[in-house]
Parts: structure tokens; C-alpha cells; sequence
């Protein structure tokens, strides 16, 4: 049950209000925003790796592969700098 892109709107829209008044007791807005980010990074890696395979494995497209799995990666690195700045360490 996929939402249209109008709903899909409206409930990050919504997280976004949450997350910036802090009334987000069980984390709903901060893992909604959290996985669309995560989800959007990943979709460019899925879409780079299926141009990189469909066009024989060319020099362009193993750049823009590459650079999509750093993207994705650099989230990652910043969510664990961000849990380790939350624990005070």
C-alpha cells in the first residue's frame, strides 16, 4: 500500500513539524525522515548500478556508481557521528 506522492507529502511534512516542535515520543517522524533519505540515496545507487550493468560497464557510469555509493555511505557515517555526539562521547 504504496502512498501517492501527495500523501507521501503530507506525512514527511508532517514529520518535519513533529520533529522541529519535539513531540515525537516514539521516534515515528525521526525513522520516517531517517528511511525516505536512506531510501532516496539508495534508489540513485540502484539506479546507477542497473546503467552501469545495462550500458557494458563504461568508465561514466562506474563514476556515477561510485559516486552514489559514497553518498550513501557518507549518511550512514553521519548518522553514527550523530548517535556518538548523543551519548556524549
Amino acid at each position: 500500500m504504496k502512498p501517492d506522492t501527495n500523501e507521501l507529502n503530507k506525512a514527511l511534512a508532517a514529520a518535519e513539524a513533529m520533529r522541529e516542535s519535539g513531540e515525537d515520543p516514539d521516534f515515528i517522524s525521526k525513522s520516517l525522515l531517517y528511511l525516505y533519505q536512506r531510501v532516496n540515496k539508495l534508489e540513485k545507487v540502484f539506479n546507477a548500478s542497473s546503467q552501469y550493468m545495462h550500458f557494458g560497464q563504461e568508465e561514466h557510469e562506474h563514476a556515477v556508481l561510485l559516486k552514489a555509493l559514497e553518498s550513501a555511505r557518507e549518511l550512514e557515517g553521519f548518522e553514527k557521528m550523530e548517535e556518538k555526539e548523543n551519548l556524549g562521547i
